[in-house]
Order: structure tokens, then C-alpha cells, then sequence
């Protein structure tokens, strides 16, 4: 058969080959084998069937001719670091396709038409759609063992393998705007003396002036290379008398964006200083973000339905001059579509960069109703207390059994006794028993400061002679969580004596109308008339305020026996429901009462705080904690976030309320429920409080997770670690030792002269170094039972272990059907290489290590600390 030298067309390719990283500092270029080959290289001219021209393809179909393709393109974000930063701190440029959950992908390309053992090429170059890609300044790295090699990546491909290699483990190291002139020029040397030996088939040193135009070059590009974007090159060759010769032009990746840049990086909010506003909008919030600029940055509102389907959407109001060194944004809420809105609404908030509509992970938001609760100095609702068009002027021998009397089927237990009226004046006394509503405020003018009203006022009895006592407000209240406080005279206020009167006036009016034996239809409305007005203090509000439980309890019957349920959640002017009242003045038995006559625990005040929220701030006994959590609707409130997105967990936390604290962990609060404004978990805000006994407390429940990131990224383990209290530490590392959680990554913001970048170390709570941990692998020859299932179990479900087949020159055998589909392929691949292939488990440790396998690493390296502890 006649044959063909191949003919290589230069003119047809790129005169820039792809060179090394060459800063001083730089390791040297590696080269990596896949599985072996039948195929020796090629140190000959390689001899082609005459159907394959090589690189020379005028007058062959493209479909025919050898070409390269991107089976896995790169992500397209990714975080460039600096030389300064340590070893493998960001994690390897995965694939676009990659699901940290289920399968880790990389970067893959194939070899199309060419049936001879070739070698496959990766580095990095500058994107640029108008002329010719050029090489870039920045490093692309890769991972082996515990140091790093620089591009480019080279990679034997074979029929064995189908031409096909994937590049993982590698990275991109950031090259400082000083450094960018002499990485380029050693780069472009590279560049050419590749290309003066493959055109003179020998290589040599550069001539002066060849060194002069390189520099020129060198300096022209670095005033326009941009360093936040980069894309990958894929290059295919065989090798001739120690030269490379391409097989078919070089392919390009879709860019690479740093993900700490600016311009096109990822948008993240980092925190908030609220999370809601009211619905006509203009609250102003201060908002946390990663690197903005200030010409190309939204703050976006929008809500959407069950389905996912827009229903609106605005943005935030902000100037240039209210982005703050890139890195704060202050602006104003925008106005919800409907500002009379009844209840709140949730909507989302997210960063917008016009420039390329990329935008930040979502986060909730909620528009509130509108708040018309009093103001100091300025004008109050009156109270609702109209007198009734009721004749109720009855001679004492014309009227009806009295109220202690009436009966009412189905009684709850310790609400409905009897109600023995007990008052200091005889006059009183008897006006209870026959009056009507001109002779009861003559009277209570003449007699009415006899009557215990005030909050420090004697006991009134209640409930078969038993004395019930006043329970005064405690003298300090406990201070809100994050600038939200609790006002004493909210609830330890005096009403107007004018106030005091309308109420008990309201009362008598009700009682002596019962007298009447209404109709069903007259007493509802009669009630309703008294009680419904909503944002206006009634009868039923300065009852509870003023400690009257005799008159509460009359109005909770009622309430009760003609099922008005709603009327106990009508809000006063302060917009307090009666079950806020009773709980911040600390009024057990009515707290319960409430709850029995059906009261909504769950509703709000103006704050959006429950009647749960305000037990936490006001230190309620257990008692009442006990009642409110009793309510079989608890799962519905009791993780409830307030306007400033605080739950009662969060409050006792923050208030250090440890009895409060240990009731709602014990009724199923949410221990690791995310903070809306920065994403702190309960345990992150008791470290930032340093509670050793709230952390302490914390910690021993089973359902804490103490690796949930807030919204910068740092979870309360590494939270923790860099606080300056040593009990905390103790603490700390006492739980993480007993959990396994032995190596925390640690972030630090480092200043740079040129840019700002995070500086991440390890801290290893184990006693024995990492010199260490490697010897104690020499004395382990294989793996326990255990730890083979876990590891086969993640590796199986990710597919690593392909990688892994590869990188222990194995991958041809577990391709060639020697496992079964019914058994775990990475068993049978850590057996093959430890039985057969001779490999140890640290060389496998150390394969997993750059596959980033961190949690299989771990679960090797607990193995063999486990056997020397």
C-alpha cells in the first residue's frame, strides 16, 4: 500500500504554540501519561495512510479530517487567586455540567478522526473575539500530590482510551499587574523558540533584535489584556525527532470569569440591615455586597406566584454616591403595587449588573402592612366605647338572674366558674347587681378611686374565693435583639382616667344588657359593637392592661359562649392583640384563658411579634411559655420571623434567655434556621454573643449543623475559631473533636497593594502534625470494611472513580467489562490497585486529594488516626 510522509501546512496554524507558566517562582512544566499503549511515540516522521493528510486538509471533507472537540466546557465563573494565597485553598476548575451533590465534572476534550497515539494540550489564553487568541499572563496550574505544576498540561490519548482526556485539579493563580510584562515575555520566548525548532528543526537561543520584539509585544499587551477573563486552549500533536507537530488547529473554551471581580464576578448580598419595609416603600436599608461598580449595579424587587410566574417587580433607589467603595449599597425600598396591602407579603430582593443581566442568589423579603400605632406627641385614636340605644333602666325587683348565674354548656375547665364580684365599696357593690349606665358614671365619679384600678393596685378575687393577684410589670424589661427594644410604658402605661371609665362603663353596659336576656342575634351585635373596631383599644384591652380580671374574664365569656372568636385579635391603637397585652404583663391565668376562648397566638403587633416573641423579651414564666406552645398550631409560629427578621429562638439567643432558650429547642424550633438579613444560623449568633452556656447548649442538639455558611460564606465553626475567648475555644474544639470535624478552613481578608483577596489556612485539631498523619500510612496497608463502603459509596455515586482509574493507570482495565454492573466499581478499583498494581493507600489518599474528594480524604485519614488512638 502506498503511503504518505505528513505534510504539515504551517500556514494553516497558529505560529504561537502554547508555552509554560514561566515567572520565576514557577514550577516546571509536567507532563502526564494516560493508561499505557500498544503505541510507542513516535520519534520518526509519522508515517499516515494516504486518507490522512494530516494538517494538510485541502480537498478532505471536514467531517473527515482530525480535528478537536470540547465534550465538558470549563464554568464560566471561577475564582482566580493570588500567588500569595496558600496551595488548593479555591477548589479545581470544574465543568460546566458539575453537581457537587451528585457528580464533579472537569474540563474534557476529545481527539476526532486520528487513529495513532497522540498527545492533547491544555493552557490558558486570553479571550478575544476580533484577532487572534494570544497567551495570557495569568498561571493555569494543576494539582499532584501536595504541590502544584504550571501549563501546559500535556496527556497521551490512544484508541484505548477513545481519544478522549479529561483535565481536572487545576487552577488559576492570579499574575499582579507588576509581574504581567515579564510573565508575557518569558512566555512569548517560549513561544518562539517552539517555533524556530519546529521550522528549523532544531532548537537555539533568540537573537537580540527576536528579544526586542518580544518585549515590545509584551508591553503593547499589557496595557489591554484584561485580567478578570480567560479561556482555555485546547491544542492536539505528535512528536518528530523530539518536536511537537500539531495534528489539527487548537480549539478555545467559552471564558472564565473571575469570580472576584467586579465586572464579572458572581453578584453575592452579604447582609442587610433589614428585611422588610413597609408596603409604600422608602425605608432605607444598608446593604453588604461583594466587589460592584457603581455604574452597573440594581437592586431588583420581585414577586412571584405558585408557579413561579412574575407578578412584579421593581428596583431599589440609589445614586453612584451611595455604593460605597464597591463593596455597600445604600438605597431606598421602592413602593409595593398595592400600598394598602392587609397583611404581609413575601417577595424576593437580588443584585442586578445591567451588563450582562447576571444576578445574585435571591433572598426573601417581606412588605408589611403600614403601621398607624401611636406616636408619642401625637394625636391617639379614641377609644371605642359609643354607648349603646339599649333601655337597660330596670327596677332592681324587675331584673334578670345575675351574670354570675348564667349558664353556658360546655364550660372550659377553670374559665367559666362562677365570677364572685369582690369590691372595696358597698355602693359599687350594689350598682353591680342594679344600674344602668347614667346612675354607673355618677357613681364611679363620687366612688371610682375607691376601686383598685391601677397596675399596682390590691388584689381582686376571682374564681371560687380564690384571691388572685396583680402581677406588675418587672422594673427593667429585657432589651430587643438587634435594635429592636421593648418600651416599659407600652405596657405598663396609666389610661386615662376618661379611657378607665369608657372600659368599665362598656362592661356594666354589657352585663346589665344580659340581664335583658337578649336574643343570640342582639347579643352578638351588641358585643361586636363594643369590641370589633379594629386599631382602636376597647373594654377588653385596658381590662387586661389594668389587671381586671373580673371584667376580662365577663368578656372572655361572652366571647366564648357566642363564638366571637375573632373579636381576641382585635388590635388596640398600639396594635397590641389582647394575648400581647396579658403576656407582657405577665398574667398567667389569662394568658391561658385566652388561649381556651380560641385567641390567635400566632398573630402579630406592629412589629410582627407573637405573643411567642414577646414571652422571650419580656423574661414570662414557664408558665406561659407552656401555654403558648401547648396551641396545636406551634409548628405554624413558632419559628415566625418578626420585622426584623428575628424568631424567639434568635431573641433568646440574643437576650441570653437560656429557659426560653431550652423551651423552644424542646417544642421543635428550627436550630439552624438562616437569618434573612445575613444568613446566621442560631449557633452562629451565640458565638458572636460568646454564651459559652448557649453555645454549649446549642451544640448538644442533634440536629445542629455547625457547617451552614451565612452569606458571605463563613459558617460558625470558622466563625468561631477566630474569636479572641478562650472558654469559647475550648468549647469549640471539644465538639469538633468529638464530631470529626478536624481540619476548618479559615478566611481572612488581606489587604494587597494592588487588590483586596481572602487568605485561607487550616486549622487541624488533631495532636500530631501532618508529617505525622503521612508516616502512620507507612504501618496501613490496606482499608478497614468501613471505610472501603463509605469511600466506594461516594465514589460510586459521583463517578470519580473513573478519575481516579486514570490516575492509577488503570483505567483501560475497569473500561474493559471486569466489573460487574451489579458490583461497586470503585471496590474493585481500590482492590486492583492495592493487590495487583502495587499502589498504597496514601498514594490513593493523596489521587482523591486533587480529585477534590475532600470528604473521602477525611474519612481516610480518620481511618488511620483511629488506629493509633
Amino acid at each position: 500500500m502506498e503511503v504518505y510522509s505528513v505534510q504539515t501546512d504551517m500556514s494553516n496554524y497558529p505560529n504561537i504554540l502554547t508555552p509554560p507558566s514561566s515567572s520565576e517562582d514557577s514550577p516546571q512544566s509536567n507532563f502526564y501519561n494516560s493508561p499505557p499503549s500498544s503505541f510507542p511515540v513516535q520519534e520518526n516522521p509519522l508515517i499516515l495512510p494516504p486518507t490522512s493528510l494530516a494538517f494538510d486538509f485541502d480537498g478532505i471533507p471536514a467531517a473527515t479530517a482530525p480535528h478537536l472537540k470540547i465534550i465538558e466546557q470549563p464554568i464560566d465563573r471561577f475564582r482566580f487567586r493570588y500567588k500569595s494565597e496558600m496551595t488548593g485553598t479555591h477548589g479545581s476548575l470544574c465543568g460546566q455540567n458539575s453537581d457537587r451533590v451528585r457528580k464533579q465534572t472537569y474540563p474534557t476534550i476529545e481527539l476526532c478522526n486520528f487513529n495513532k497515539r497522540a498527545i492533547v494540550r491544555c493552557s490558558i489564553y486570553q479571550h478575544n473575539t476580533k484577532e487572534d487568541h494570544k497567551p495570557h499572563a495569568h498561571r493555569l496550574i494543576k494539582k499532584q500530590g501536595k504541590g502544584e505544576v504550571d501549563d501546559p498540561h500535556d496527556a497521551f490519548v490512544s484508541p484505548e482510551d477513545g481519544f478522549v482526556y479529561t483535565f481536572h485539579s487545576m487552577g488559576i493563580i492570579h499574575t499582579a499587574k507588576k509581574n504581567l510584562i515579564p510573565e508575557l515575555v518569558k512566555k512569548k520566548t517560549h513561544l518562539k523558540k517552539e517555533e524556530i525548532a519546529r521550522l528549523e528543526g532544531k532548537r537555539r537561543e533568540l537573537t537580540q533584535k527576536e528579544e526586542v520584539e518580544i518585549k515590545g509585544l509584551a508591553e503593547a499587551e499589557s496595557k489591554s489584556i484584561n485580567l478578570n477573563v480567560v479561556c482555555l486552549r485546547f491544542d492536539a500533536f505528535y512528536k518528530s525527532n523530539g518536536v511537537l507537530l500539531p495534528i489539527c488547529p487548537p480549539v478555545y473554551s467559552h471564558t472564565i470569569n473571575n469570580l472576584k471581580s467586579a465586572l464579572t464576578g458572581e453578584l453575592k448580598i452579604v447582609r442587610m440591615d433589614h428585611c422588610t419595609s413597609p408596603a409604600k416603600g422608602g425605608r432605607e436599608i444598608f446593604m453588604l455586597v461583594e466587589r460592584v461598580t457603581k455604574k452597573n449595579i440594581k437592586v431588583r424587587f420581585y414577586e412571584l406566584d405558585d408557579e413561579d410566574n412574575l407578578l412584579w417587580e421593581d428596583y431599589g433607589k440609589f445614586s453612584d454616591l451611595d455604593v460605597h467603595h464597591q463593596y455597600a449599597i445604600v438605597f431606598k425600598t421602592p413602593p409595593y403595587k398595592d400600598v394598602n396591602i392587609k397583611s404581609a407579603v413575601r417577595v424576593f430582593i437580588e443584585l442586578e449588573r445591567p451588563s450582562d443581566r447576571a444576578r445574585s442568589e435571591a433572598k426573601e423579603f417581606a412588605y408589611t402592612v403600614s403601621s398607624n400605632i401611636y406616636k408619642p406627641g401625637s394625636k391617639r385614636a379614641r377609644p371605642s366605647y359609643e354607648s349603646s340605644s339599649y333601655d337597660t333602666s330596670l327596677a332592681s325587683d324587675e331584673l334578670p338572674v345575675p351574670i354570675n348565674n348564667l349558664y353556658i354548656e360546655n364550660n372550659p375547665v377553670g374559665l367559666l366558674e362562677d365570677v364572685q364580684l369582690e369590691v372595696t365599696s358597698s355602693e359599687l357593690q350594689h350598682a353591680m347587681n342594679n344600674i344602668n349606665s347614667d346612675e354607673f358614671e355618677r357613681l364611679f365619679k363620687d366612688f371610682g378611686s375607691e376601686y383598685s384600678l391601677a397596675t399596682d393596685a390590691p388584689a381582686v378575687g376571682f374564681k371560687k374565693g380564690k384571691k388572685w393577684g396583680t402581677t406588675a410589670m418587672k422594673p427593667s424589661l429585657t432589651k430587643r435583639s438587634l435594635n429592636t427594644t421593648i418600651k416599659q410604658s407600652s405596657y405598663q402605661r396609666s389610661d386615662s382616667t376618661e379611657e378607665t371609665i369608657k372600659a368599665k362603663h362598656a362592661v356594666l353596659e354589657l352585663q346589665n344588657f344580659i340581664k335583658t336576656h337578649p336574643s343570640d342575634e342582639k347579643a352578638v351585635n351588641m358585643l361586636r359593637h363594643y369590641l370589633t373596631t379594629e386599631d382602636k383599644t376597647n373594654a377588653l384591652h385596658i381590662s387586661i392592661r389594668q389587671n381586671e380580671s373580673i371584667d376580662v374574664m365577663f368578656l372572655l365569656k361572652m366571647i366564648y359562649v357566642w363564638k366571637q372568636y375573632d373579636l381576641l385579635n382585635v388590635r388596640s391603637d398600639y396594635c397590641e392583640a389582647p394575648v400581647h397585652i396579658a403576656v407582657c404583663m405577665n398574667s398567667e391565668e389569662i394568658v391561658a384563658n385566652l388561649i381556651v376562648c380560641k385567641a390567635d397566638v400566632s398573630v402579630g403587633d406592629s412589629d410582627m411579634n407573637t405573643a411567642l416573641h414577646l414571652a422571650v423579651l419580656t423574661n414570662a414564666s414557664i408558665a406561659i411559655f407552656e401555654k403558648l406552645l401547648s396551641v396545636e398550631y406551634v409548628k405554624s409560629f413558632i419559628d415566625g420571623e418578626n420585622n426584623d427578621g428575628n424568631t424567639p429562638l434568635n431573641l433568646a439567643i440574643e437576650n441570653n434567655n437560656m429557659k426560653a432558650l431550652k423551651l423552644l429547642c424542646l417544642n421543635g424550633a428550627d436550630i439552624n434556621k438562616r437569618h434573612k438579613k445575613s444568613g446566621f444560623t442560631p449557633l452562629r449568633f451565640a458565638i458572636e454573643k460568646q454564651n459559652i452556656d448557649v453555645v454549649s447548649y446549642i451544640l448538644q442538639q442533634a440536629d445542629v449543623d455547625p457547617m451552614i455558611e451565612d452569606f458571605s460564606g463563613v459558617n460558625p465553626l470558622q466563625a468561631a475559631l477566630k474569636k479572641d475567648n478562650s472558654e469559647l475555644l475550648e468549647v469549640i474544639t471539644e465538639y469538633m473533636r468529638h464530631n470529626n470535624y478536624v481540619d476548618v478552613e479559615i478566611k481572612n481578608e488581606i489587604d494587597c497593594s494592588e487588590d483586596e483577596f481572602e487568605e485561607k489556612f487550616s486549622v487541624k485539631l488533631e495532636q500530631i502534625s501532618a508529617e505525622e498523619l503521612r508516616d502512620m500510612y507507612n504501618d496501613v496497608k490496606n482499608f478497614t470494611p468501613s471505610c472501603l463502603d463509605e469511600i466506594s459509596q461516594i465514589l460510586d455515586q459521583s463517578g470519580t472513580w473513573q478519575n481516579l482509574a486514570d490516575l492509577l493507570d488503570l483505567g483501560h482495565l475497569m473500561r474493559s467489562g471486569l466489573c460487574d454492573s451489579n458490583s461497586s466499581p470503585t471496590k474493585l478499583l481500590l482492590k486492583l490497585a492495592i493487590e495487583t498494581n502495587g499502589d498504597t493507600v496514601l498514594q490513593i489518599r493523596d489521587f482523591l486529594e486533587n480529585l477534590d474528594e475532600v470528604q473521602a480524604v477525611e474519612i481516610i485519614d480518620n481511618m488511620v488516626r483511629s488506629r493509633f488512638v
